[in-house]
Parts: structure tokens; C-alpha cells; sequence
């Protein structure tokens, strides 16, 4: 996918990421994952429609070694409107900590624990140590939300930000309304989650 984000980057003003990662710990070896954030479905479909995308990712339809033991898994999700940032302090860290969680909330939850959101995503952008955070909802489950943050180091989420106020008054005032939460650690290894200048990181 190196091939594609390096394009990405260049000739793709609309995808402010586009990342492969794996589990951190290297999972099974068999399964990655890839981070993509398109401005509309229209910059999502001209990406896709690109050679250099279809060859790569599709070119076993005509001929090209298929790269996927099976089809992939496809999860699309919506940016939060004001709950997105990158800093440019990303393309600095050499293995950024990255995590993600997929939360789910008893019905109507969402609604009231977007306000403490609002306040963890503001509080963290001045974070020294935290790279980037966001919230995403799921359009097909109006009571799940998931979030992407990265930070410099494990050590730093661990014993700087989630000891923070407000991330334990996040905890405090949504705990109750969780129903499930599911983390997963990641680790990049190609592509970008900042793009900036001088370059994608």
C-alpha cells in the first residue's frame, strides 16, 4: 500500500488518511488493517477509480496475484463534526502508540455522552503527548461510537492522559451508560494519519 499512499499524498487533497497498521504485538501475522479518511463519497469513489488504487488493491481481476487470503472486511464510519484533529508533531514520533476503541452505549446514550467527548477531544488537543484523536460514529448503529487516538508512547497515554481530569471525568459520567468497549492496539507500518507539509506522516 506504499505505492498508493505515497500518491495519496501527492495528488489527493481529499484523504486526510490513509494508513495500513497491524496489531501491535503482530497478532496473527495474517490479518492488517488499513485507516482511511475521505472529505466526501465523491473523493472516496475517485480514489478508488484510480489505476494505481485498482491495480494494487483489485488487479487480481485481470490477472495480478491476489494479496488477499479473503475478501476484506469493510467497516464504514462517520467523522464527529468538530471531534477530529492531527498535530503536526505526529510525523515526529518514530512509533506513535496508536488505539481504537469501538463503544456502545444503551439506547439513547450517545446523545447525552457526546457534550463529555466534546470536552476529552478539546482537552486532549492540548496534550503534549497526544498526537491525534477522533470521534467517529457508526451509520449503522446510531449507539455505537468509535475513536482513533495516537500518543508518543504507551507510557504517556497510561500516565499522562488517562489520568488527566478530564479523562477520568469522561469515565465517570459515561461509564454507566456503556454497554461494551472493545480496544485494539495498533502499530503503523506504511502510509499516513497526518498529512501536512512538508509531507504525509
Amino acid at each position: 500500500m506504499d505505492n498508493i499512499s505515497h500518491w495519496s499524498c501527492a495528488n489527493e487533497p481529499g484523504v486526510s488518511k490513509y494508513a495500513l497498521v497491524i496489531p501491535r504485538g503482530g497478532g496473527d501475522n495474517l490479518t492488517a488493517y488499513s485507516i482511511e479518511q475521505y472529505d466526501d463519497d465523491a473523493t472516496f469513489n475517485k480514489h478508488l477509480a484510480a489505476d494505481v488504487v485498482s491495480t494494487t488493491l483489485f488487479g487480481w481481476s485481470r490477472g495480478i496475484p491476489n494479496l488477499w487470503s479473503k475478501d476484506p472486511v469493510v467497516q464504514n464510519f462517520t467523522v464527529t463534526a468538530g471531534l477530529n484533529f492531527a498535530k503536526p508533531e505526529f510525523a515526529k514520533v518514530a512509533d506513535p502508540y496508536i488505539v481504537v476503541e469501538a463503544l456502545t452505549y444503551s439506547r439513547g446514550g450517545v446523545h447525552h455522552v457526546l457534550e463529555h467527548w466534546e470536552e476529552e477531544v478539546e482537552a486532549s488537543r492540548e496534550e503534549s503527548g497526544t498526537l491525534l484523536f477522533g470521534v467517529y460514529a457508526d451509520p449503522t448503529n446510531e449507539n455505537k461510537l468509535y475513536t482513533l487516538a495516537a500518543y508518543e508512547s504507551e507510557e504517556y497515554l497510561t500516565n499522562v492522559h488517562a489520568k488527566s481530569a478530564t479523562a477520568l471525568d469522561l469515565e465517570k459520567h459515561t461509564k454507566g451508560m456503556r454497554t461494551s468497549l472493545t480496544t485494539t492496539l495498533l502499530q503503523k507500518k506504511g502510509g499516513f494519519l497526518y498529512k501536512g507539509s512538508p509531507a504525509c506522516a
